[in-house]
């Protein structure tokens, strides 16, 4: 490239040029890597209960509220948290609604209420879904498949 100045004859060279093209592309590509590290890196965060919820095909127990005192020692905390359960068969829902119902919330308190703050941290509540599910299933003879929770507070 040339360009004239005064009557004279200056070279000027493609390297700038290059370069701020050369940036523009890169920039594009470490955004565009950037996006994927961090789309991978976040999709196992997707709670596993979400994905299962879609795939629900039993039958929907609402248990209600529980309102129950948290095992710690070092201070007084309670746990309020609203629980459904799904079923295979629509005896065994009907059977939890009407006449098993007690039943069935008294489990599940006794199982709330000998948990400390750090059972019931988000981490470790898959865990607390499976013993809850593991307990109705000796009971009902394996016909609860998943447990939900529709709210969760600790205070």
């Amino acid at each position: 490239m040339s360009e004239e100045t005064n009557g004279k004859t200056v070279k000027t060279s493609g390297i700038g040029v290059g370069l701020i093209v050369f940036g523009i592309v890169l920039f594009m590509l470490t955004t565009a890597g950037c996006y994927f590290v961090i789309k991978s890196a976040l999709a196992p965060l997707v709670p596993q209960e979400m994905q299962n919820q879609s795939k629900a095909n039993g039958f929907l127990v609402q248990l209600g509220e529980f309102t129950v005192n948290i095992s710690d020692v070092s201070m007084s905390r309670f746990l309020k948290t609203e629980i459904v359960i799904e079923v295979t068969d629509s005896k065994i829902k009907k059977s939890m609604e009407e006449e098993q119902l007690p039943v069935v919330r008294d489990l599940i308190i006794s199982i709330l209420s000998s948990k400390t703050v750090a059972d019931l941290d988000s981490p470790h509540r898959a865990r607390l879904k499976e013993e809850i599910k593991n307990q109705l299933n000796k009971r009902y003879k394996n016909a609860v498949s998943n447990v939900y929770f529709n709210s969760f507070i600790m205070q």
